[in-house]
């Protein structure tokens, strides 16, 4: 039996109001994986951000100073 059905005959034999209980936890289970994916986004996001800003602050001074020593 899978983790759903057992999910599901555990709820079935409940009365309705914790029913509804267990329905909001698993709902708030939903929305907390969501936040962490989201936050997990902002965090790509920043960090993609951070290595824009460190590149755009290269001159093309740095440039030719590199090419130079090469």
């Amino acid at each position: 039996m899978s983790t759903v059905d057992l999910i599901y005959e555990k709820a079935k034999s409940l009365p309705g109001k914790l029913q509804s209980e267990a329905l909001g936890f698993v709902e708030y289970l939903g929305r907390r994986r969501a936040a962490k994916a989201e936050t997990a986004e902002w965090q790509r996001l920043l960090r993609n951000t951070q290595t824009l800003s460190a590149a755009q602050r290269v001159t093309d001074d740095d440039i030719a100073a590199y090419r130079s020593s090469q």
